[in-house]
């Protein structure tokens, strides 16, 4: 117990030092637990196998290690024989350090830059492997307040894979002890999995493969369309240097109209007849999946039909979707199927959009009555593969 008084005064110095602090923390109560009923207090839960049955108001940060890209930096390897078994999965990230330093038999997560913006109600979804317990801790740091706060589950499926579903927002402690939970805006920085004790690093393996963090607003009615299987691209441009981390034809809006989370992109002119549209580059390119769908919210001023196309690398022919009923003047979610209803530009009929085939631009182009002078602003663009989902709940708002 000095030991645990000594590492608190050291976190409340030097909020580096929070990583051993939160293993020292989930070694308390001595073995691994079984997985039993569900209970909760502050910072510890009984793992629940379960996913949230609705598409989050809002995703924050996602990364399924399908390519190297400037805003995610890995904690590990990529892994490509063990891994979840789905269309259009090719890899999964393995932990390398073992021991991980003198905190944890083996440590992985991802660090999002330039810091990724939290919601109202904040959880995670992470597919993993664990080999040697069935204790982890799952521990996050916000750039805001310079300190991680965490959740130790036990009860963690052992030696296949599996889900878990957690609400940080509910449910997490922060590692300086005090009971403030992380807000709406604050800025994430780094996730890191512990598992195990350094001395069993031998005995351990860790490896995780789609990371999502969400967000609801309890006050919001749940999306109408189920939680995704994996994300493909992300793209809401709340924060971070517009050429750098947001290649593509648009702008970055600091203004974009009420409504919008933070930053939103804006349309530009086209460089062939100049009616506006816009280019967000998916780089490296990226498989889709065997459901590939599309969800982002638009605000639309001028203008009276709007098409959507991805371009399939794989093929070398874009996919595309036309919305001949738009709204203007306010901002919309929009969900789209491009495995269903999309059509290659090239008149192939009945063609399939293949999962594994690989992605790397999506456009968004204004058409129709006063589509020349008409401004579009596009935020919280997700292309995912909706897959074979499940109809359960973790407790995150709205249920």
């Amino acid at each position: 117990m000095n030991d645990l008084k000594f590492a608190f005064r050291q976190v409340l110095k030097n909020p580096g030092f929070a990583a051993a602090v939160v293993f020292t923390l989930a070694l308390v109560g001595g073995a691994d637990a079984g997985s039993g009923a569900a209970h909760r207090s502050p910072g510890a839960i009984a793992a629940e196998s379960r996913r949230p049955a609705n598409f989050p108001h809002r995703i924050w940060a996602a990364c399924d290690f399908e390519g190297t890209t400037v805003d995610y930096v890995w904690f590990g390897r990529p892994e490509t024989n063990n891994l979840p078994r789905y269309p259009g999965n090719r890899t999964a990230l393995r932990a390398t350090s073992r021991p991980y330093r003198n905190v944890s038999a083996v440590m992985t997560g991802i660090n999002p830059v330039p810091g990724p913006r939290m919601g109202k109600e904040n959880g995670l979804f992470v597919r993993y492997f664990l080999e040697g317990g069935t204790r982890a801790t799952f521990q996050h740091f916000s750039l805001t307040r310079e300190d991680n706060w965490h959740i130790t589950a036990d009860g963690l499926t052992r030696g296949h894979w599996d889900e878990v579903t957690l609400n940080f927002t509910r449910d997490a402690r922060r590692n300086d002890g005090s009971a403030d939970a992380f807000g709406e805006g604050e800025r994430m920085d780094n996730f890191k999995l512990f598992a195990g004790k350094p001395e069993d690093a031998a005995s351990y393996d860790l490896l995780i493969d789609d990371v999502m963090f969400f967000a609801n607003d309890p006050a919001r009615p749940p999306e109408p369309e189920p939680f995704p299987n994996r994300v493909i691209l992300l793209a809401a441009f709340d924060t971070g240097d517009k050429d750098k981390y947001w290649p593509g034809d648009f702008e970055i809006s600091e203004n974009a109209p009420a409504g919008a989370a933070w930053r939103s992109a804006r349309s530009v002119p086209h460089r062939s007849g100049g009616k506006p549209f816009i280019r967000i580059a998916i780089a490296p390119p990226r498989p889709v999946g065997g459901h590939t769908k599309l969800r982002f919210r638009y605000h639309l001023t001028g203008g009276s039909a709007m098409t959507v196309q991805i371009f399939d690398t794989t093929v070398q022919d874009n996919r595309h979707i036309r919305l001949g009923s738009v709204k203007q003047g306010e901002w919309t979610t929009q969900y789209l199927d491009f495995s269903r209803d999309s059509r290659r530009n090239d008149g192939t009929p009945d063609s399939v959009f293949t999962d594994g085939n690989l992605v790397d631009d999506l456009f968004f182009f204004v058409e129709g009555n006063g589509a020349q002078n008409a401004i579009l602003f596009v935020d919280e663009v997700v292309l995912f593969d909706a897959g074979a989902v499940a109809s359960q709940t973790t407790g995150l708002s709205p249920e």
